[in-house]
């Protein structure tokens, strides 16, 4: 399972840290060939998830928050309104993590695959290979617009779907999942669903969700090395980066 986060103490204070990722020492120096540069990937992990952490650890210090993770951190604010400063931090900070772990070199990443319990469970979202699957992801992250994540997700019922969260969303509760973008013109659809979200808040019903992978179309992720119209090319190549192992790990299987 992917961790959480590093807290270490420094006199009496409490700093989150960024993790190390497994491939880290080589990625810093050379970048993920084929995907991203030396300086493409210490922009959007190093420099990044560090500014994400450091605000974070400056928000919650001397909080009941401060000795939790991000993980625990966005679980804790996710319903507080007057928190959703700190929620920002920790929900991208989780996703950013969330999405690098399953990250690895083209070769490493060639030798893995989703698990036959994935695909036969996609089976029933009308996805049939891996092909299917990597452009049904892939397209709903190329038709977005603004930034944001894509999640395969497991549900409480055991079935698998996709949820596209926009800006800071978390797959982990619904009503700050940001499924709609209200930046633009709502459609009737999106007033339906927004009613629909409304009544379940006011119900205080339940949903959680279970991320399994990450499709990461911030554009802090492509911008250094594709420039602001590089999304489809980034997204093109993420796909052959893939760490299914990792991926596969994170489902639950009795």
């Amino acid at each position: 399972m992917f961790s959480r986060g590093v807290i270490r103490p420094l006199s009496r204070r409490f700093i989150h840290t960024v993790p190390k990722l497994s491939n880290h020492t080589v990625w810093s120096k050379k970048g993920i060939e084929g995907l991203l540069s030396q300086k493409g990937y210490k922009t959007a992990w190093t420099d990044y998830q560090r500014y994400l952490l450091t605000n974070l650890t400056l928000l919650t210090n001397g909080t009941a928050l401060e000795l939790r993770s991000p993980y625990e951190t966005l679980l804790h604010t996710v319903k507080q309104t007057t928190q959703q400063h700190v929620f920002h931090y920790a929900s991208m900070a989780h996703n950013n993590h969330l999405f690098f772990e399953q990250l690895a070199d083209k070769d490493e990443a060639k030798s893995t695959a989703p698990s036959r319990f994935i695909m036969e469970k996609l089976v029933h979202e009308d996805i049939s290979d891996v092909e299917l699957f990597r452009e049904t992801m892939l397209g709903i992250a190329e038709r977005s617009h603004g930034q944001g994540w894509v999640f395969l997700v497991e549900t409480a019922d055991k079935k698998l779907k996709f949820i596209n969260c926009h800006n800071d969303g978390t797959p982990y509760y619904y009503a700050k999942a940001q499924l709609l973008d209200l930046n633009g013109g709502l459609t009737e659809g999106d007033y339906v669903a927004l009613e629909d979200l409304k009544t379940r808040a006011e119900n205080d019903e339940q949903d959680f969700t279970l991320p399994l992978m990450a499709i990461n179309y911030w554009d802090y992720m492509y911008i250094e090395d594709y420039g602001v119209t590089g999304k489809s090319t980034y997204l093109n190549k993420l796909w052959d980066h893939i760490n299914w192992d990792v991926i596969n790990k994170r489902m639950f299987r009795l």
